[in-house]
């Protein structure tokens, strides 16, 4: 820096500032472990494939890093769902509705 010739000194230029954009969200699979735990509780109050979607997404949010009890709450509705489902089609296989009565 010379200011011999009453030249305003020089300053490093800060940089531009950027929006990154690119960089992975702080909340890794938030939605779908919501998501995972709002199908859980359907899959068992309804079973069927809510259950199964359940536990898609859970695992989904668990491996996109996040380790929430959403995430594990939505996985073993899940899994629960899926067992009345199983246990509902075994049982309806063995004691098959007679739609005749109620057809009269």
């Amino acid at each position: 820096m010379d200011n011999n010739n009453n030249e305003a000194p020089q300053y490093y230029q800060q940089p531009e500032p950027t929006w990154n954009n690119d960089a992975p969200s702080s909340d890794a699979g938030n939605g779908q472990a919501t998501a995972a735990l709002v199908t859980g509780i359907l899959g068992v109050v309804c079973c069927g494939p809510c259950a199964v979607a359940a536990i898609i997404l859970a695992i989904t949010a668990k491996n996109k890093g996040n380790q929430s009890g959403k995430a594990t709450a939505g996985l073993i509705l899940g899994i629960i769902g899926c067992i009345i489902w199983v246990i509902g089609i075994i049982y309806n296989a063995i004691n098959p509705i007679d739609y005749s009565q109620f057809l009269g």
